[in-house]
Formats: structure tokens, C-alpha cells, sequence
């Protein structure tokens, strides 16, 4: 769950909507030589109308691209016909955005589909109702833009231009909170990117932000990519949402794995839906994962009570070991012959609103280019509070980065050998950096007891060691540090764990953070098993409710699936669930 944005006033509150996206229906025989999953898009998105009839909406908005067949295609009008037939069924009013296999492609003169087309809109309007229009709930005011027509030069993005500069000026003097749907995002990673297949070009791209810019439009929802970004322009939030069909085969390029099915096409776990609640002081987003789950076999690992409910947060954060950040390099092929499209792997973000954990530590060489401060501030603004950790006695330039980035961040952690501990004292002391936390931990060998070498390590105190903390004491008298890192290693999740940490470190007049790492075999030896790994998350969740006051973190996230102490995590190398992400879900909602 991202938490409501602070950015806006409490205008509006008190329902949700819901947002789908790239259903592609189409017939059931309809190219399953090439792609045997096109036989199941028809079923994918009947299933996706029950799930949401199970839950109370406001109503529904389809980001486009209802059906696949382009309209110059034969099978268009029966496509049209069974997507009504899927969609007739929903017990929600339903707003529909039209798409580039709607309407037709944006002009692109690099890519040999038929390009948007004015007599393409009777169709669709028909069909589906117009291509541009708004309407207001709950004090909100929402708005569906054509993006297909943009650059295209023609009366109706014309026209659109002219109604959606006086609607947005309208609602924005009506004190509405402003909502916007497209099917091509305005961009994908970052706002000077240059135009690709997935993106929307100049000069509407800078239109459409300034728009955003003017009238404090609070979010713009996108579909076209098939796959979760999350992006932030000025105060407004702009996110992808993920496909109820299929994946886009071309964005597996971003995990280090092979992809599945259909060259990364048939992916389940990354289609789904998004439930969003207006909130009194923003907006919340909250993505459930349909699986390609059809009503005949329905596979969700969650109840949708429970996703749907709104009392609940994850007790714990996790260690984000993994870049959290990668940007991966598309080859030139297919959809982008001749242009480079540079990608942000968000699927870990979309994992951990799903898990609702707003709490991840990383290591403080993430955040030291002005990227790494970008995206701080983006996620910071979302809720997700940042502890970044540093190796060694802090130089010169760690410590103005601390400055730099005090702002938005939550928790400084120093970890730095144990008989260094005076030096990190002297080299911080004096520093001002109101608002956050300071924690100090030990490194610590880890490997064969009694080994006279040890080259791997870990940090934290030992939660039984009390002449460490006594020490800790002495040396930093002053209470520079306010916290205590302490590490518990599998399968240290006995019961009173945490209230050994709490009072280690209240002994010497710090609060304790705890960091549980997630089962190890061994150095060469992988370990695999999910039971287990779900039973200890479940255990070190349950007891992190139990300890408020204690600051509970998982190491790691993701799989560790090469190197040294390989080892299952909450998600997979595919960036998709394990068993163990759902057992957190349940451990924190019960």
C-alpha cells in the first residue's frame, strides 16, 4: 500500500476506484500458434470483471487497448463484441480510454502499424462512449485524454487541447482534486527521455506535464507498457499499470534470469489490477496480482478481504541487497528498431506495496548520485522511509552526504568495527542532521565457529551481549547514537528474541533495531526451502507486532541466487512472489 500523499489538501475522501488495463481481447483462436495464451485473454479478463465485482468501487477505468485486433483488421468488430459481452457483466460504471489498438498507433513514422485515425473514433465511441471527456466523484474530478491523438495535427487533438485546458482550469477553480488517464504514459523513466514506442512525444509530452504543473493534477494513470513504473513529475504521481492479458515480452530484458513463456510474454504473476483510495489528505494505490487466474481456476494466494482492507501495514521492513534502482538497456529490435529505450525495473516497488512495507534499508552509495536522491525523494513522498546504511569510520563526503539527504531520510545507520567505535564517535560528533535517526552496528564475521579466517561478514550486536552494549555506553556517553543494531541469524526467531534486544540496548538508553536475516545453508549450498523461509518471516512479523517500539528488518528480499549463500527470498530472480511474500501479507493482517 503506498501511503496517502502529503501534497494535497483534504479535499475528497472516502472511496475508491479501480484501474484496468490492456486487456486485448480477443477471439480465442486468434494467433494461439504464435503466443498459445492469446487463447485465454477472453477468460483472463472474465475473471478480472469478478474480481472486481468482489469488491465495492465507485466505479472502473480501462486504460485502453480493450482489444487487440487493430481496427483495420477484420476481426475488430467481433473483438469489440466480445469485450462488451466480458464487460456487460461488471456490476461497476466503467470509463473507457482509448488505446492504440482502439484507435490506432500515435504517429510514428518508425514503426509500420496503421497510425491513429480519424475515422477509426466512430467505432470506438460507439463501442465504448468518447475519447475524451471528464466527471467528477466524491469531490474529485477525473479526466480521460486521448493520447493516441497527440502530434497527430488533426482538429480533434485540436479540440482536445482547447476543452482540456478549460476542464482543468474549471475543476482546478472548483477546488477539485485532479485525476488523469492515458493509455501512453508521458514518459517511462524520466522526463527528457527520448521518444520511443512506449512514451508519449514532443511536443505534447511538455503540454501535458506543464497541464499537470498548473492545475496540481494529483495523479495520471497509464496503461500501453504492460508492466508496473512509478514515477513522480513536480507534485503529481504518474503510474504504469500492469496488463490483464499479458506481459510485454520485450520488458523480461530487465530480470537476470531467462525469461518464461512466450519469450517473457506469458508471465502471470505480473498481470493484475489496481485498487485505489481516495484518501483525506491524497490517494493510495494498492496493486493485487490477478495471476492470469481465469474463473474456472482461480489462484490467488490472498484474500481479497484482505487486500481490499485498510487497517493494515507490514510490521517489518526488508534489506533491499538487490539494486532497487536498475535501469536496464533494451536491445534495439522490433517496436524500437532504431532508438534505445532505457528501463527502470520497478517490479520490486510494485512487491512492496503489495506487502504494504514501507520500511527498506539500503546502503547509502544508492543515494549518492543525484538518481539515487531523485527517486529517495519520489518513494519518501510516498511513505517508504529510508535507512541507509554506510561501511567504516564515516569520511568527510559520507557525512555531507547524510546532510544532503537528511531531509528524506529516516535512519542513518553507521556500521564500522567494534574497536573503531571511538573513531566514529570523534569523526560525527557535532553533526546536524535533525530529524533522523543515527544507529551504530558492529561488523562481525560470519562463517565456521572457531575458523581461524573468515571472509564473508555481517553486522549487528549480539542481543545477549551486554558488556558490548556497556562499552557502547562508555564511549558514546553523549547519546550521539539513539539506536542499537543487533543481528539474529536463523533460526533465532524464538519468542523473546526481540525483548532481549529491546533490553540490551535500553540498558544503555537506546531503542534496538533488529535485522532477522532470511535462512542460510551455507556458503556454496542453496537454500530452498519456502516453508521454512515463510514460517520464519511469519514468526519474526508476529513478534515485530508485538515489539512496536522495535524496529524490525528482513535480509534480504529477493532470491540470492549466485555468489556466496545462495538462498530463497520473497521474491524470485523473475522479480514474481514467493510463498514467503504472501505468509508476511497474512502475518501482517491478522
Amino acid at each position: 500500500m503506498i501511503q496517502p500523499s502529503k501534497t494535497h489538501p483534504p479535499r475528497g475522501t472516502g472511496f475508491r476506484f479501480l484501474v484496468i488495463a490492456d486487456s486485448h481481447i480477443r477471439p480465442p483462436d486468434q494467433e494461439v500458434d504464435a503466443y498459445p495464451s492469446n487463447a485465454w485473454m477472453v477468460e483472463r479478463n472474465e475473471f478480472i470483471v469478478e474480481l472486481c465485482n468482489r469488491i465495492d468501487a465507485s466505479f472502473v477505468v480501462h486504460l485502453g487497448d480493450i482489444v487487440h485486433p487493430l481496427p483495420v483488421e477484420a476481426s475488430h468488430a467481433e473483438a469489440i463484441s466480445i469485450a462488451r459481452g466480458v464487460y456487460d457483466d461488471l456490476r461497476h460504471p466503467i470509463h473507457f480510454v482509448p488505446g492504440n489498438h482502439d484507435v490506432g498507433d500515435k504517429p510514428n513514422a518508425l514503426v509500420a502499424v496503421p497510425a491513429v485515425d480519424e475515422a477509426n473514433y466512430p467505432v470506438f465511441e460507439e463501442a465504448w462512449g468518447p475519447a475524451s471527456k471528464s466527471f467528477d466523484v466524491g469531490g474529485c474530478h477525473f479526466v480521460i485524454v486521448d493520447a493516441q491523438v497527440l502530434n497527430s495535427g488533426f482538429q480533434r487533438e485540436a479540440d482536445q487541447r482547447t476543452w482540456l485546458e478549460r476542464d482543468l482550469a474549471e475543476a482546478s477553480a472548483a477546488g477539485h482534486r485532479i485525476f488523469l488517464f492515458t493509455h501512453y504514459p508521458p514518459f517511462v523513466r524520466e522526463r527528457h527521455e527520448n521518444e520511443h514506442y512506449d512514451n508519449i512525444g514532443e511536443p505534447a509530452r511538455t503540454w501535458l506535464l506543464d497541464l499537470c504543473e498548473r492545475f496540481s493534477v494529483e495523479s495520471v494513470f497509464s496503461g500501453h507498457v504492460h508492466t508496473f513504473l512509478y514515477n513522480r513529475h513536480g507534485s503529481t504521481d504518474l503510474y504504469v499499470a500492469p496488463s490483464t492479458g499479458f506481459v510485454r515480452p520485450d520488458y523480461s530484458e530487465v530480470a537476470a534470469v531467462p525469461p518464461p513463456l512466450e519469450n517473457g510474454r506469458d508471465d502471470p504473476p505480473k498481470l493484475g489490477v489496481f485498487i485505489v483510495e481516495v484518501t483525506d489528505d491524497g490517494h493510495a494505490v494498492q496493486p493485487i496480482r490477478s495471476f492470469g487466474s481465469r474463473p474456472a481456476e482461480v489462484r490467488l494466494p490472498v484474500r481479497i478481504p484482505t487486500l481490499v482492507d485498510q487497517t493494515w501495514t507490514s510490521p517489518i521492513g526488508v534489506t533491499l541487497r538487490h539494486g532497487w534502482r536498475q535501469v536496464s538497456d533494451f536491445p534495439t529490435a522490433g517496436l524500437d528498431e532504431f532508438r534505445r529505450k532505457r528501463i527502470r525495473n520497478d517490479a520490486p516497488l510494485l512487491a512492496l506495496w503489495e506487502a504494504r512495507i514501507a520500511d527498506v534499508r539500503v546502503p547509502i552509495a544508492d543515494l549518492a548520485d543525484p538518481a539515487g536522491v531523485s527517486r529517495l525523494r519520489d518513494l519518501a513522498g510516498r511513505g517508504m522511509r529510508f535507512t541507509a546504511f554506510s561501511g567504516g569510520v564515516p569520511d568527510r563526503s559520507t557525512i555531507e552526504l547524510v546532510r544532503s539527504i537528511a531531509p528524506d531520510l529516516h535512519r542513518w545507520e553507521v556500521i564500522a568495527p567494534g574497536d573503531r567505535f571511538e573513531d566514529v564517535v570523534l569523526e560525527i560528533s557535532g553533526i546536524e542532521v535533525d530529524g533522523i535517526r543515527i544507529a551504530i552496528s558492529p561488523i562481525v564475521p560470519i562463517g565456521a565457529p572457531g575458523s581461524a579466517v573468515h571472509h564473508f561478514v555481517s553486522a549487528g550486536f549480539d542481543v545477549d551481549a551486554r558488556d558490548d552494549m556497556e562499552r557502547l555506553g562508555e564511549i558514546d556517553g553523549a547519546g550521539l547514537f539513539q539506536e542499537a543494531v543487533f543481528r539474529v541469524a536463523w533460526p533465532a526467531g524464538d519468542g523473546d528474541v526481540l525483548d532481549r534486544a529491546r533490553a540490551a540496548a535500553a540498558h544503555v538508553g537506546r531503542r534496538a533495531v533488529v535485522v532477522a536475516e532470511l535462512p542460510r545453508a551455507g556458503e556454496s549450498s542453496e537454500f530452498t526451502d519456502d516453508d521454512a523461509v515463510g514460517n520464519h518471516v511469519a514468526t519474526i512479523a508476529s513478534l515485530a507486532e508485538h515489539h512496536p517500539g522495535t524496529s524490525v528488518f528482513l535480509d534480504g528480499f529477493m532470491d540470492h541466487d549466485r555468489g556466496y549463500y545462495p538462498r530463497h527470498g520473497l521474491l524470485d530472480r523473475a522479480f514474481n512472489p514467493r510463498p514467503a511474500l504472501y505468509r508476511l501479507i497474512e502475518a501482517s493482517a491478522t
